[in-house]
């Protein structure tokens, strides 16, 4: 257009004709409508996006809030909401239409697939004149991040079994968390609770002191998951590491509604070592660690059971999930059982989901071993479909009572790049 008008100016000047005045006159208004109408909406346009939910699992839809306020006098003849979030197979991009002193609110949103952690966010918003010549784009660099949890199922065939103390099984561990026994006292140490201080003790020797817990390993249970990238099989969502990931779940929660403690010990792309304890807290850290693991692990099983002896307290019960590709698995439990663990095996079978050997003889090794085991193939169902949405209600009330409510985006756009508080949608 620029170059248009110059060249209708240049003829109008060499060329005296009304035809070339009237043509430089409509385009030099033509461009100047065009940029008032741009800048009238760059200055009169507000766009908000809230995110409220409090809990997202596998499965559920996430569901967000947009609304476009547009206090000019002038319409919105198209106005385009690109959104940059990185959930797999989430997209609330749009193309609207507004009229002039008017506004429009929707909801948009997606399934998620896949469990991990996320980002919600940044977004940008560009409209321009109706005639194309003039854009204005504002970008809201905000962005939230989104932990996707994996559904907690049903755990396959009989309830593992948990760790007994008795007899010299029994062991004494310092616990970083009170428990209900108490064996004995030590010398305080940086990071020490001041409420764990033993004042007596403390008076008669002259010095701090704090009571040293028993970690009981009575009930306790340790959910060890083989995430070793060579021992994998499948792609994406039907792979061993989800039904890895969702049988762990699985395990957890039985275990802890039951009032009993679990632990979890993984090396994938990190290692995970989460103590055996009790309770909804508990239950929150094992579903972060499980939501965030990748089976990207260089360690055979056997190798991570070696090196983490110390941490299984003697007795504890144990299950193993692992895919019938790793070839150390009856090793590993072998040597567990020789540190007076009691392991149990959830035993994926590699060939149902691609993998090069079945589980018929890893079951026979098992069997051989007298090791209690479930083989699981890729078409077991750990969530029933009618059930998933009960499971997330009840989740999502227990996620309020631990705080972890939802996020709000509510960043405005606008010309300025600046708004007031009425301008949040």
């Amino acid at each position: 257009m620029v170059a248009a008008l110059a060249l209708l100016a240049v003829l109008n000047l060499f060329l005296t004709s009304r035809t070339w005045f009237f043509l430089l006159v409509s385009f030099g208004l033509l461009l100047l409508a065009s940029y008032l109408w741009v800048l009238s909406l760059a200055r009169g346009l507000r766009v908000g996006r809230i995110y409220r939910q409090s809990l997202i699992q596998v499965g559920d839809r996430l569901t967000e809030s947009f609304r476009v306020v547009n206090r000019s006098l002038l319409p919105v003849p198209w106005l385009e909401l690109r959104d940059d979030s990185d959930l797999p197979g989430y997209s609330v991009s749009r193309t609207i239409a507004l009229g002039g002193q008017s506004d429009l609110s929707w909801q948009a949103g997606g399934l998620c697939l896949q469990r991990g952690q996320f980002r919600l966010g940044p977004w940008r918003v560009r409209t321009g004149d109706p005639f194309g010549l003039f854009e204005v784009t504002v970008s809201a660099d905000r962005s939230v991040e989104l932990l996707v949890y994996p559904p907690v199922g049903r755990v396959p065939g009989a309830e593992p079994e948990k760790g007994r103390s008795a007899g010299d099984r029994r062991q004494l561990r310092a616990a970083s968390e009170q428990t209900v026994t108490t064996a004995g006292v030590r010398q305080y140490r940086p990071g020490d609770p001041l409420r764990h201080v033993h004042w007596p003790t403390t008076l008669r020797l002259g010095d701090l002191m704090v009571k040293d817990f028993d970690l009981d390993p009575a009930g306790d249970l340790w959910i060890i998951m083989d995430m070793e990238a060579a021992s994998q099989a499948g792609h994406a969502l039907d792979s061993t590491e989800e039904a890895a990931v969702m049988a762990a779940a699985a395990v957890a929660g039985r275990v802890l509604s039951q009032g009993n403690a679990v632990g979890l010990l993984a090396y994938g792309e990190r290692r995970v070592l989460e103590a055996p304890a009790r309770g909804e807290m508990q239950h929150w850290r094992l579903m972060q660690s499980l939501a965030t693991i990748r089976a990207l692990g260089q360690w055979p099983l056997v190798r991570m059971v070696e090196g983490e002896r110390t941490s299984l307290a003697g007795g504890a019960g144990v299950v193993v999930i692992a895919a019938s590709d790793c070839a150390t698995l009856p090793t590993a439990v072998d040597l567990l059982r020789r540190a007076g663990a009691r392991p149990a095996v959830l035993l994926l079978d590699s060939a149902s989901f691609g993998g090069r050997a079945d589980a018929h003889t890893q079951s026979e090794t098992l069997t051989r071993l007298a090791v209690r085991h479930w083989v699981l193939g890729s078409d077991y169902q750990f969530v029933d479909l009618d059930r998933r949405q009960r499971r997330r209600r009840a989740a999502a009330r227990r996620a309020g009572r631990w705080g972890l409510e939802g996020t709000a985006l509510r960043p405005v756009a606008d010309g300025s790049g600046a708004g007031g508080p009425d301008d949040r949608a």
